[in-house]
């Protein structure tokens, strides 16, 4: 491909507040859908339990993680590319859902699973916080700062007021 073929092609993607405004359409349904898969689980924990232990070891599992691997999560954020993080994330996320939907829907979903996939999301959730936030200053002119980082606050906004019960930033 010459040059100005790949000019050209790089034309076509979303820059500045458009490009960062489609990431943040997807952070926003990323935030609902955890924060609704976190009420879900919190609901089946107790139904299955009917102890108050085992939505404290459901959150205890999933901070745990998140807050060990926070502070190497950014210095490891700085030398990736911030889309591939927020991907792997997501995609990390997403899995631990999908492992948690067959295991329910075979009937063989027991609270132990769900405490060691809050572990593994945690764990790769500490990525996903640092590589949006850095996001902006890489996204967008300097201009639209304030609103870029209104829409990132936001995203925690959304989630705390459309699920109950939903903590921001969690899952």
């Amino acid at each position: 491909m010459s040059e100005d073929e790949q000019d050209a092609v790089k034309s076509k993607k979303p820059r500045g507040m458009a490009a960062f405004t489609a990431v943040w359409a997807g952070q926003v349904v990323s935030v609902l859908g955890s924060a609704m898969t976190i009420f879900a689980l919190m609901l089946w924990a107790w139904t299955i339990t009917g102890e108050a232990t085992a939505l404290a070891l459901l959150g205890f599992f999933h901070a745990a993680p998140l807050l060990l691997m926070l502070p190497i999560a950014g210095a490891i954020v700085d030398r990736l590319n911030k889309k591939t993080a927020m991907i792997l994330s997501d995609l990390a996320a997403g899995l631990g859902t999908v492992v948690m939907l067959i295991l329910y829907t075979s009937n063989v979903l027991e609270i132990w699973h769900v405490y060691l996939i809050a572990i593994f999301v945690g764990a790769f959730g500490a990525f996903q916080w640092p590589a949006y936030s850095s996001a902006i200053t890489v996204m967008v002119d300097k201009k639209h700062y304030a609103r870029a980082s209104g829409m990132v606050s936001l995203v925690g906004s959304i989630s705390g007021i459309l699920v109950p019960s939903s903590r921001p930033c969690c899952w």
